[in-house]
């Protein structure tokens, strides 16, 4: 994989809107794939790994992980391992996160409102 020039025009503007709007950062999480999907789910008692997996068709168990730990990170979410054979852990929304996602729940309904929605039929969906 390969790293960001720091030096890059690109990267210094990203750092620059960064340093100036809050909101840059935000959608810079909530706005990468399988992200929203996941805290909206976990806000609604889906809190396990297989039920996140069943429930999100098409995600790969790596981009689950790496979603939930940038969550985790975020402080989106917590995550409660328990000491049992098979390990199970659980995922669940912070305060924090629960705000977020009623934040989210606004964009989604003025989205509906303003913004034309389509429906689109994917290659080989159709059987």
């Amino acid at each position: 994989m390969s790293k960001k020039k720091l030096n890059s025009t690109n990267t210094i503007n990203e750092h620059y809107l960064d340093d100036r709007c809050t909101l840059n950062k935000v959608l810079k999480i909530i706005g990468k794939r399988w992200v929203a999907e996941v805290l909206l789910l976990i806000t609604h008692d889906v809190s396990r790994f297989s039920q996140l997996k069943e429930t999100l068709t098409g995600i790969s168990d790596n981009v689950l992980s790496s979603v939930l730990n940038e969550l985790v990170k975020s402080n989106l979410i917590t995550k409660k391992i328990f000491n049992e054979v098979p390990l199970k852990v659980e995922y669940h929304i912070t305060p924090s996160g629960s705000e977020l996602t009623k934040v989210m729940h606004q964009l989604c309904s003025w989205g509906k409102q303003n913004i034309p929605y389509e429906i689109r039929i994917l290659p080989g969906s159709m059987k």
